[in-house]
């Protein structure tokens, strides 16, 4: 009997060799390497609000332990913390959405993800703006669709038109992808360009998905939101939201998507032969965000944030060869780096894009900033400003010095 075996020949799906990996987890994985090593790191690069979970909240995660809520719970969430998101989806859109249009998941990522595996058909084409979210993309070539992607620049105010998708749709358009506030660029569509996007989407019959995961964190006038907008649509439309931006719960892993019965269904069986369900003890934690009155915690952040921004914008904006939008939601700016290209900094250089000059920032002054590539818009930069604002201002001086002049 031969002990010899054959040789393995290491082999990986096509659609997963396809995809690339997260440019924000790697960021705070070579940054958390270089802390462990010492090596005193300044990151822009999560998106995490630095503030505690409320206090009403991890009580209830406590409860959950204490009184042994620590079994399964219903594949897609607990019948009590999806009624008392669908009471939030009615205080927010006015329609009623009952327990089984809403599939409770393991943050708004494994939302979007579900969405994904669950509608889009090989081949199928979704309409993705630039800059985007890093991973809209390659959840949907996991899928084994196609990214049809918009550029967009400042000088658009990094927002899509009627007009942008009308010349980028095609018969295989399946789904646009919305995202106000926006990650990374915390730009807001109003109602009237909204509106405007509504009566493109009443000339098709694509699905839309409102990625609503910053909706509390809005800095100037009234939130425009989707469904508000364009309640026609709402058979059409998979909202997306969560917990872990508004009231700082990203470890919590609590997000939910909320469509039509076949939608959630069809998610549903995805996330049963998968994750099944997010914890019982954070399902149960969620409960209390939804149901008390946590107004006046998320009201303190926000005006912290936009603290934050308008001097982290105006730092920036001295920085020659430095231009920044002011955003008007969610935690990030979006700065164009440009004007640095081809020039002898006082480190090093010249550098040619956004990508090396992240690399310089981060081995030069130790400063981690995420390259505009990995959101579709090269010569950009996102830096999340959900940090202490001594933190920011001792990492926007560090880099002041990295991007100076030789």
């Amino acid at each position: 009997m031969s002990t010899t075996s054959l040789p393995h020949k290491p082999r990986v799906t096509r659609r997963v060799m396809a995809a690339q990996p997260s440019a924000s987890m790697a960021l705070e994985a070579k940054i958390g390497e270089m802390r462990a090593a010492g090596v005193p790191v300044i990151s822009f690069g999560a998106g995490e609000p630095d503030f505690p979970t409320p206090d009403a909240i991890k009580l209830n995660g406590h409860e959950a332990i204490d009184t042994n809520l620590t079994k399964y719970t219903p594949a897609g969430g607990t019948i009590a913390l999806r009624k008392a998101i669908g009471a939030r989806m009615k205080a927010d859109t006015g329609f009623d959405y009952a327990t089984s249009q809403i599939v409770v998941t393991n943050g708004g990522k494994e939302a979007i993800y579900l969405a994904m595996q669950a509608l889009i058909e090989a081949g199928d084409e979704v309409i993705i703006p630039a800059p985007y979210w890093v991973s809209y993309p390659e959840m949907v070539r996991l899928a084994d669709g196609v990214p049809v992607v918009i550029p967009t620049t400042a000088a658009d105010n990094f927002r899509v038109t009627p007009e942008m998708l009308r010349a980028h749709s095609t018969p295989r358009t399946r789904m646009f992808v919305l995202v106000s506030p926006s990650n990374p660029t915390g730009m807001v569509y109003s109602r009237r360009e909204l509106e405007a996007i509504a009566d493109w989407m009443r000339g098709n019959d694509a699905l839309l998905l409102t990625d609503e995961l910053y909706d509390r964190i809005v800095f100037e006038g009234e939130y425009a939101r989707w469904l508000n907008v364009a309640p026609d649509l709402k058979d059409r439309t998979i909202v997306i939201n969560g917990l872990s931006k508004s009231v700082a719960m990203t470890g919590w892993r609590i997000g939910f998507a909320a469509a039509r019965e076949e939608y959630i269904k069809a998610m549903g069986k995805v996330q049963g032969h998968s994750t099944s369900h997010p914890s019982s003890i954070s399902q149960h934690a969620a409960l209390k965000a939804y149901t008390a009155n946590l107004d006046a915690e998320i009201a303190k952040m926000v005006v912290a944030f936009r603290s934050r921004r308008d001097w982290i914008v105006d730092a920036l904006n001295e920085m020659p060869g430095v231009s920044c939008l002011k955003p008007e939601g969610a935690f990030y700016v979006f700065p164009e780096l440009t004007g640095l290209y081809g020039k002898k900094l006082k480190y090093g250089g010249p550098f040619n894009s956004s990508a090396e000059l992240a690399m310089y920032a981060l081995e030069t002054v130790k400063v981690g900033i995420i390259h505009g590539e990995a959101f579709g818009a090269p010569g950009y930069a996102r830096m999340s400003y959900a940090l202490a604002l001594d933190k920011i201002q001792e990492g926007v001086a560090r880099l002041a010095d990295a991007f100076s002049p030789a």
